[in-house]
Order: C-alpha cells, then structure tokens, then sequence
C-alpha cells in the first residue's frame, strides 16, 4: 500500500483521514465555513507525517521457513 499525503484540498490520502478526523469532532474547529486554515494544516501535517516516514523508515526482512509438514507461512518481519 503506497504512503501518500493527499493533496491541499484534503481529498486524498492522509490529510483527508486527518481533515475527516478534525471535522468529526467539531467542537475543537472552530474555523470558517471553508475550513481554508484547517485544510492548510492537515495538509502540512500530513506531507511531515509521510517525509518522516519516507526518510526514516527502516525493513528488516526476515526469512520465511515453512512450518513442519507444511502448511501457510508466517511473516515475521519487523517494521521500525
């Protein structure tokens, strides 16, 4: 599944399920109608959280080794 941070009108991708979260609680909004500065932010948060990743991410893949007498396998690869 590709990371990715939306788009400025917070249609897309991560700042739209930030802009979606900020909306739902409407108590804590307290904006214009347009939500213009709210959109600005979730956008800017949203292109940090996904550059953070991006750069700093690290998989470790680990060997996969079929159970005795076969069967599905399990991953066990740690994502940091």
């Amino acid at each position: 599944m590709p990371l990715v941070a939306g788009d400025t009108g917070c249609t897309t991708g991560l700042a739209k399920r930030i802009y979606d979260a900020r909306v739902a609680d409407g108590e804590t909004i307290g904006l214009a109608d347009d939500h213009t500065a709210l959109k600005a932010d979730c956008y800017a948060i949203a292109t940090a959280v996904v550059a953070e990743i991006v750069a700093n991410a690290t998989v470790i893949p680990t060997l996969l080794v079929a159970p005795p007498g076969g069967g599905p396998v399990a991953g066990t690869g740690t994502v940091t």
